[in-house]
C-alpha cells in the first residue's frame, strides 16, 4: 500500500505544522465550517449532503458550511490533520491507518453503514476470479484512491503483489462510462453509488466476491480529537443538518434531486428531465439504505460492523496489527444529533414542490 502510506506519512508531517479549525465566525454571525469530502465530483449519490444547504438546515443551525471536494479519502485526511478543514467524508482506511501514526483522527457519525468498496467485471472481461486480475487493468476514480487501495488490498488477499495489475484512473461521470464501454479496463474497483451510475448507463456488471469485507463498517464523518473537544457543539449541529437532510430526502427523493441539480446544475445532465429523475433517484436509493432514519436514529455506528472493519485491515496488511475500534471513533454527539423532529422535516419534505 506503497502510494497510501506515503500519503499518511504526509500528514504526519503537515499536522505538526498545522492548526486546527477556528472557531471564526461566517455571515450573520454563523459559525463557519470546511467540510472535504472525498468525492471527485457531485452526483446523485451525494444528495443527502446538498439538502442541508439548499433548504436552510445548516443556517438554521447556525453554520456556514464551505464544502471542498478531494479525489481521495487519503487527501481528505490531510486536511483534517493539517487544520485545512473540521469535518471530512471518507471511509475507514485514511483513519485507521492514521491511528498508528497517531494522527487522532475518529469519526463521529456513520455515513457508510456497510463496506462500500468491491470489484466488479464489466460483460466480456475474461476475468473470472481474483487471481485472473493478474497483468490485468482495474479501472478506478484515481490511483490514490480508497478504490485504489482496496484493489491492491484484494490483490494481496490473494497471494499477489499489489502491482500485480495495473490501476488505471477513469475518472468519473462520461470519461468513467466511456472508459469502460471502450474496453480500457478489465475490472473496476469502485464504491456503490458508482456502480449504480454505471449501471445505469447499460453497462452490464458482474460481482468479484472479496469475502473479507462481507458484514464490515464502511466510515463516515469523522474530525481530529482536538476538533471533537474543542468544537463538539458545532460537530452536533453539523451532524443534525445532515441527519435533516437524510430525512428529507427518504420522505421526498425527488425533491431532494432537485436541490441537487439547483446547486450543481452540471448533475441534471441534458436528457429528458423525466428520465434524469428516475435515474438518479435510484442512485440516491442506495445512499439511503440502512441509515437508521426509519428509526429517527441517523448515524448509528455498529460497534461489531467496526471492530470487523479493523480486523479487515489488519488481516490485508493496512494497519500493523489491530486495536479497539472505539479508539477511531466515538458515538458521544449522536443523540444531540438525532435530537430534532423527524416528523417536521418528513412534512416538510413531502409538501415540498
Amino acid at each position: 500500500m506503497t502510494g497510501l502510506f506515503a500519503g499518511i506519512l504526509v500528514v504526519a508531517t503537515l499536522s505538526a505544522c498545522g492548526s486546527e479549525g477556528g472557531g471564526s465566525a461566517g455571515g450573520d454571525d454563523l459559525d463557519t465550517v470546511t467540510f472535504a469530502l472525498s468525492a471527485p465530483s457531485w452526483n446523485a449519490g451525494y444528495t443527502t449532503l446538498v439538502v442541508p444547504e439548499a433548504e436552510g438546515y445548516f443556517k438554521d443551525e447556525g453554520l456556514d458550511v464551505k464544502v471542498e471536494l478531494f479525489p481521495s479519502g487519503t487527501q481528505t485526511a490531510q486536511q483534517l490533520a493539517a487544520g485545512g478543514a473540521d469535518v471530512g467524508l471518507m471511509t475507514g482506511e485514511p483513519v485507521a491507518i492514521g491511528h498508528a501514526k497517531n494522527l487522532g483522527l475518529a469519526y463521529f457519525a456513520s455515513y457508510y453503514p456497510h463496506w462500500i468498496y468491491s470489484l466488479q467485471l464489466p460483460k466480456g472481461s475474461d476475468v473470472r476470479n481474483v487471481a485472473d486480475l493478474k497483468g490485468k487493468k482495474i479501472g478506478v476514480t484515481a490511483v490514490a484512491s480508497s478504490g485504489g487501495t482496496f484493489a491492491r488490498t484484494a490483490l494481496e488477499l490473494n497471494g499477489m503483489s499489489e502491482n500485480a495489475a495495473a490501476l488505471v484512473p477513469i475518472g468519473a461521470g462520461a470519461q468513467q462510462i466511456n472508459a469502460i464501454k471502450s474496453g480500457q479496463v478489465d475490472a473496476l474497483a469502485l464504491w456503490d453509488t458508482q456502480y449504480a451510475i454505471v449501471e445505469d448507463s447499460g453497462i452490464e456488471l458482474t460481482p468479484l466476491p472479496v469475502p473479507q469485507t462481507a458484514g464490515i463498517w464502511g466510515g463516515g464523518f469523522a474530525a481530529t480529537r482536538k476538533t471533537i473537544d474543542k468544537r463538539k457543539d458545532v460537530l452536533e449541529r453539523f451532524g443534525r443538518a445532515i441527519a435533516k437532510g437524510f430525512a428529507f430526502a427518504q420522505a421526498n427523493p425527488e425533491a431532494a434531486i432537485r436541490d441537487l441539480w439547483k446547486l450543481h446544475p452540471e448533475t441534471r445532465g441534458t436528457g429528458p428531465e423525466k428520465d434524469a429523475m428516475a435515474s438518479q433517484a435510484k442512485i440516491l436509493q442506495v445512499r439511503l439504505a440502512d441509515q437508521g432514519v426509519e428509526d429517527d436514529d441517523w448515524g448509528r455506528i455498529d460497534p461489531k460492523a467496526a471492530t470487523g472493519m479493523v480486523e479487515f485491515m489488519a488481516s490485508a496488511g493496512l494497519v500493523g496489527k489491530a486495536f479497539p475500534a472505539t479508539e477511531i471513533y466515538t458515538t458521544d454527539l449522536l443523540d444531540a444529533i438525532n435530537d430534532f423532529s423527524y416528523d417536521d422535516i418528513r412534512k416538510q419534505a413531502k409538501d415540498a414542490s
